[in-house]
C-alpha cells in the first residue's frame, strides 16, 4: 500500500510539472499563450475565494473569487457555469467557465471546460482571451486545484473614435 501511495505521489508531482509546460512544447512561439494557475477553496456550495498565478503573455498573481452561477446534476456528472474573478497588482479580469464535473458520487471530483474573458479593469482592461480549463475539487475539504490554459491578449484602444 505505500508503494502505491508513493508512485501516486510521484505521478501527482510529475504532472503538476508538466502540465503548466505543455504550453511551451508545442514550438509555436504564441505570443498570447496563457497559463493561469488556480488554488481555491469553497466557504458555500456556491462560493470559493483563494489565489492564482498567471504567466506569459500577461504575468501578475493575487486573488481569486469564484461563484458558481449553474450546476445541473445528470446521472453520476454535473454541468456547470461558473465565474472566476483574478485581481493581481495590475488589475482585475473575471473569466466565465462552462464545463462538466464528476463523478459525483466521488470524494474528489475532476472538472473539464471552457473559459473566456467576459470583463477587465486596469491593465486589464479591453482584454480578450479564452482556452481550457482542468480542476481537481476535494469534497471533503473543498479544496479545489485548477490549470487554466489558453490565451489573453491586451487589447488595444480603438483610436477611430
Amino acid at each position: 500500500m505505500r508503494r502505491l501511495i508513493v508512485i501516486a505521489a510521484i505521478a501527482a508531482a510529475i504532472t503538476a510539472a508538466v502540465v503548466p509546460l505543455a504550453a511551451f512544447a508545442d514550438g509555436d512561439d504564441d505570443d498570447d499563450a496563457a497559463t493561469i494557475g488556480v488554488r481555491l477553496d469553497f466557504t458555500s456550495s456556491t462560493e470559493a475565494a483563494g489565489t492564482f498565478a498567471v504567466c506569459c503573455s500577461v504575468t501578475d498573481s493575487g486573488t481569486a473569487q469564484a461563484e458558481v452561477t449553474s450546476f445541473v446534476e445528470k446521472r453520476n456528472h454535473a454541468r456547470f457555469e461558473a465565474t472566476n474573478t483574478f485581481t493581481g497588482t495590475q488589475g482585475s479580469f473575471t473569466i466565465l467557465i462552462r464545463g462538466t464535473t464528476g463523478p459525483l458520487d466521488s470524494p474528489v471530483h475532476v472538472a473539464r471546460g471552457r473559459w473566456h474573458v467576459i470583463e477587465g479593469s486596469g491593465a486589464y482592461a479591453g482584454l480578450e482571451g479564452e482556452g481550457r480549463l482542468t480542476a481537481v475539487t476535494d469534497q471533503a475539504t473543498g479544496a479545489l486545484t485548477a490549470i487554466d490554459e489558453g490565451e489573453l491578449e491586451l487589447g488595444v484602444p480603438d483610436e477611430e473614435d
